[in-house]
């Protein structure tokens, strides 16, 4: 029987879902598994030990569940956890978040680059350090921004404290004159609407739609997988099940699957 090839997503919260539901756009016919730390989030004001802990147990467990493509949706993931996966797990294929973002950065006419990023991301240096290695004529301004995860999170991103609490950040004086926003976590796409609305001219740069671009094309140039698969159902897990998370991935994504509690070791 052929086997039959799966992507595997996971991150502390909702946030992945913003990649995930990208995927479903351009890849819909494949299979998919998703995971949701919820016992840990959010990952952004934990140390590197912790979230490299928290992924390695998470990746083996998408391993087991079929995945050989694993995409890291979480930026705080992807920083501190990105290299080390990929050389504990050499069978699996790794995209994380960050470096399709900064290959198109550094591909754009961009000046000066506003990176809203949880405090483990801002701290990693990741964004300029990979993007000065493409192009060091693109300034990169990283701003921490911890309210918004628990923000997101709690069920208030349509709330007026989240538009206060984002208007505060994005005033910031260090992103005077930018021209751009990187959303440099996954939760952050879910507030595009009030950056824009915050920072008219500013553009706002779809990280989901980037990355899950890199993911199609690395599917179709691999023969192996190069032939679709006819289930592409997903099937989705949480570290903790509760209430409010499924209510929020109902209101926010539409999403009313069976979420599965995997407590994992």
């Amino acid at each position: 029987m052929e086997k039959v090839h799966k992507i595997g997503l996971f991150d502390s919260g909702l946030g992945g879902l913003t990649v995930l539901k990208a995927l479903e756009e351009v890849l819909p016919q494949v299979p998919k598994v998703y995971y949701g730390d919820t016992l840990h989030l959010p990952y952004g004001d934990k140390s590197d030990e912790a979230i490299i802990g928290y992924s390695l147990r998470i990746v083996e467990f998408l391993r087991q569940k079929g995945c050989d493509v694993i995409v890291i949706a979480c930026n705080s993931a992807s920083a501190a956890a990105g290299a080390l996966l990929e050389q504990s797990f050499p069978s699996l294929i790794f995209v994380n978040v960050i470096d399709p973002v900064v290959a198109s950065l550094a591909d754009g006419n961009e000046k000066k680059v506003g990176l809203l990023g949880t405090r483990a991301t801002v701290r990693s240096e990741e964004y300029p350090r990979r993007l000065s290695v493409l192009n060091n004529n693109v300034e990169l301004v990283s701003l921490p921004t911890p309210l918004l995860v628990p923000l997101i999170e709690d069920g208030f991103l349509r709330s007026d404290i989240a538009e206060q609490v984002l208007r505060h950040y994005l005033n910031s004086p260090s992103l005077s004159g930018i021209t751009s926003i990187v959303p440099g976590c996954t939760h952050y796409p879910l507030l595009k609407e009030l950056a824009q609305k915050v920072l008219k001219d500013v553009r706002w740069i779809d990280a989901p739609e980037i990355v899950a671009a890199q993911v199609k094309q690395w599917w179709g140039s691999e023969s192996r997988l190069n032939q679709p698969n006819k289930n592409g159902e997903t099937e989705f897990f949480v570290s903790d099940k509760t209430e409010s998370f499924m209510e929020l991935a109902q209101a926010t994504f539409g999403i009313s699957a069976s979420w599965e509690t995997a407590v994992l070791p």
